[in-house]
């Protein structure tokens, strides 16, 4: 029995000392990249509850064409905007990899989704390099360059979520 207790202090010692050296390591800050049109864009995590395939999206009437209307998730209405024909891009074709990106938590009281070209993946901001593009949007948060030599645009969604233009879908 002895024996036990300290192989089970032992362990929770050890693990004390892992998460103490955890705490200390800088935190690394992922983005979700999308494709909008042929532009890269990234989203911060946090302001994301969900992606997925593009469900029934119903119409509204009298709304502007990148106001798509509204789709049902799980009982809770979303307004749903192309952002590729609200930034004046292209609608795009390729049904199979466009993507909804609902706003998370933090941003519910817009119960909104943006539907992306398609979704590239996640990429770590501390392996980018900042870009001094000009960014012409409030909502265009920093400009960054990956290994590739790829310009992303980070978005500030709640910014996004706030602006007037984005705000007015009625005809």
């Amino acid at each position: 029995m002895a024996r036990d207790r300290n192989r089970l202090r032992d362990f929770q010692q050890a693990l004390a000392q892992r998460l103490r050296l955890a705490a200390e390591l800088p935190q690394r800050q992922s983005r979700l990249a999308v494709q909008v049109g042929e532009r890269g864009y990234l989203l911060n995590l946090d302001d994301i509850s969900e992606v997925s395939p593009i469900g029934q999206v119903t119409p509204v009437p009298l709304t502007r064409p990148w106001f798509l209307g509204v789709t049902n998730v799980r009982g809770t209405l979303y307004a749903v905007s192309d952002f590729a024909v609200w930034l004046g891009l292209h609608f795009t074709s390729d049904i199979g990899a466009r993507r909804l990106i609902l706003f998370g938590q933090r941003l519910s009281k817009h119960r909104a989704g943006l539907v992306v070209t398609r979704v590239v993946g996640l990429r770590l901001l501390d392996e980018m390099a900042p870009h001094d593009a000009v960014l012409s949007r409030p909502w265009e948060q920093a400009s960054w360059l990956d290994r590739d030599g790829v310009g992303w645009i980070e978005v500030d969604l709640e910014q996004l979520a706030s602006d007037a233009e984005f705000l007015h879908v009625v005809r």
